[in-house]
């Protein structure tokens, strides 16, 4: 898999492919919909944050995005197309992500996770700091990984 900078005309693309991750976990048809429509990935978002790709042979098999706050990067995504899960693919996307907070000067990368990745994120090294509710009214944790 190659790691590259997302391009704006690949936002819609994107957004698709995280519903189809989240729908791989056997959410509710309304559930999955509803996650579809909070889906904020514009051409805007990917052209002003750090969205990256992950592709094998051309084609986009997953990706993320981190939102630079100082000394700590929020990881606002990480997708996979489901096919792709559970053959390190997710494991080399993370690792990429910490890298590049790491090198950004981060000294914390945070995210929201979901709740059927957390054992994936536990195994990256992360660890349960606090809970949220989420815009889809569920309470999720929010783990970090402490990059120094």
């Amino acid at each position: 898999m190659v790691v590259r900078p997302a391009r704006p005309d690949e936002a819609a693309a994107l957004a698709a492919l995280a519903v189809r991750s989240k729908a791989h976990w056997g959410y509710p048809p309304d559930f999955v919909r509803r996650f579809a429509a909070t889906m904020g990935l514009t051409a805007d978002v990917v052209a002003t944050n750090d969205v990256q790709v992950g592709e094998r042979d051309g084609v986009v098999r997953g990706f993320y995005t981190l939102l630079h706050r100082g000394d700590v990067v929020v990881l606002d995504d990480l997708w996979l197309e489901p096919d792709e899960i559970g053959h390190g693919s997710g494991r080399l996307l993370f690792e990429h992500a910490a890298a590049r907070a790491r090198a950004a000067g981060a000294t914390v990368m945070e995210w929201e996770a979901e709740p059927y990745a957390v054992g994936f994120y536990t195994r990256m090294g992360g660890t349960t700091v606090r809970h949220t509710e989420s815009t889809l009214g569920r309470r999720l944790p929010v783990m970090q990984l402490r990059l120094t």
